[in-house]
Formats: C-alpha cells, sequence, structure tokens
C-alpha cells in the first residue's frame, strides 16, 4: 500500500508540475476553502509538490515510516496519512483564516505517520545521514517539534510549518485514539509534544504569523550579553587611556593604545 500511495503521488506531482492548472485548483488556499467551500483542498495539496526535491522528502519518510506503520494494518496507515493532511490543512486554514495563504505537499501525512510510529513502535530507533549512529525516535521526533515551531516563528525556506505542527499532532492523537496504552507508556514524550505543540498554536493564535523563536531568541540573548560586557571593558580601557593622557599628554600613548582609543571614537560616531 506504501509502495501504490508513492507512485500516485508521483503521477500526480507531474501532473501539477507540468500543468499549472492542476496546481491552481488543487493546492491548498485558504480563501478557497473559507469563501468558495472548496473542501477538497483540504486533503488535494497531498497529491502535489512544488519540485522532485520536496517529493523526494515525503518519498523517502513514507516509504520508510509508511511500511512500518502498515505493519499495523493498510487501513491504519492509510487513515494516519490522510487525516494527518487534513489536519495540517485544517491547522493552516484555522492559524491563516484572515488571509490568502496556500501551499501543496504531503509533509502533514509524513509527518503524521512518522510521529505515530513514533508512539507506537517504543524504543524504535534512526539513523539520519550523514550521522552513522542510531538515535532514539523520541529525540528525533522533539528535536523535530522545535524546528518547526521555530520555523513557523522565522518563515524558513517556504515551508508550511503550519501544516507540519497540525499534520504531526492529528498523528499522535490518531495513535492514542487507536492504541492508547502503547502510546501512553511513553507519558513524558507525550506531554511533551502535545504541551509543546499546544503552546505554539497559542501563542500564534493571539500574535498572527509568529511563534515563540526559542533557538533566535537564546542566540540573540547571548550576543546581547557578549557586546554588553566588551562594550563595558572597552570603557574602563577608554578611560584609564584618557586619564593617562592627562596626566602625561597624548605622545605617551603606544601606537596600539591610540588605535584603541581611534576605534572607540568611531564606534562612538557610528562610522565604523
Amino acid at each position: 500500500m506504501t509502495i501504490i500511495l508513492l507512485i500516485v503521488l508521483g503521477f500526480t506531482t507531474h501532473q501539477g508540475l507540468t500543468r499549472p492548472g492542476v496546481s491552481a485548483k488543487y493546492r491548498f488556499s485558504a480563501e478557497g476553502i473559507r469563501l468558495r467551500r472548496q473542501w477538497i483542498r483540504l486533503v488535494s495539496p497531498a497529491f502535489l509538490h512544488a519540485s522532485w526535491g520536496h517529493f523526494a522528502g515525503n518519498a523517502i519518510t513514507l516509504f520508510f515510516f509508511g511500511r512500518q506503520l502498515e505493519s499495523v494494518g493498510p487501513e491504519l496507515f492509510l487513515g494516519v496519512f490522510f487525516l494527518s493532511v487534513a489536519g495540517g490543512s485544517a491547522l493552516c486554514l484555522w492559524l491563516h483564516r484572515e488571509e490568502e495563504y496556500q501551499a501543496v505537499g504531503a509533509s502533514g501525512g509524513a509527518l503524521g505517520v512518522l510521529f505515530a510510529c513514533v508512539f507506537l513502535f517504543p524504543g524504535m530507533t534512526l539513523r539520519i545521514f550523514p550521522v552513522p549512529i542510531d538515535i532514539p525516535a523520541w529525540l528525533y521526533a522533539f528535536g523535530f517539534l522545535l524546528f518547526t515551531l521555530q520555523g513557523l516563528h522565522s518563515g524558513w525556506g517556504g515551508i508550511s510549518h503550519e501544516g507540519h505542527l497540525g499534520g504531526l499532532i492529528t498523528g499522535v492523537l490518531l495513535a492514542w485514539m487507536q492504541f492508547p496504552k502503547v502510546v501512553q507508556s511513553q507519558p513524558l514524550l507525550l506531554a511533551g509534544v502535545l504541551g509543546a505543540s499546544t503552546l505554539g498554536i497559542w501563542y500564534f493564535h493571539v500574535n498572527p504569523g509568529r511563534v515563540p523563536g526559542f533557538l533566535r531568541w537564546r542566540i540573540r540573548e547571548g550576543v546581547k550579553d557578549i557586546r554588553h560586557k566588551r562594550s563595558a571593558e572597552q570603557s574602563l580601557q577608554v578611560d584609564a587611556l584618557l586619564d593617562k593622557v592627562a596626566r602625561e599628554g597624548i605622545h605617551s600613548l603606544t601606537p596600539r593604545e591610540r588605535k584603541v582609543l581611534e576605534d572607540a571614537s568611531k564606534q562612538r560616531r557610528g562610522t565604523r
């Protein structure tokens, strides 16, 4: 079933890439759904991709994790995939209900399948090229979630991070509904994924167009601390040199000390 789905997605992707009218008719469109009630656009974007590279990324995820989930049952695999696509589209529609927003791709479904596997197969490991070691699937899942939240904040690469988030949440919830005891065997991961996702959606809702930029915030604050520390050290150094000039005259400064004063002067004039 996974292979059949990939063949179908490949064929429809080709149609969308070679026939612009097909892409325009079936891509996700918040306006098309909201105003013209074109409900098929909640699922049809999964059959279109922006490029063959975009398709390849989703195809690889589906190939490895789709077959794993299909081992539980082909109907579960298809249900998780298509409902996760719809879940990702629904979140996009809600978050962008006041604007026109368009997207294509099966990423929501692929991530729904991936996250369902993470919870249904405790102890599962992944190997991500070029890292030569296996990593716990739960670590990858939480890392991808943080990447998704950061991507929403910064708009990395023109990716529908909203669709990713809605898809992975749907996959987790569907797995939980079908196999509650298995999913609840990883309570910390379940609480972490759903808790972080909920906070991210809430923040986006009250601050349209933004979610917390965890990584960027930490880097920015770190840079501010470094700059503040350097500025304080430079001020002390300049004060000491000015005291030396007052006591011994400008000619007492070494070439290096002169350069320190020149650099400080340029900085304060904003010409550096």
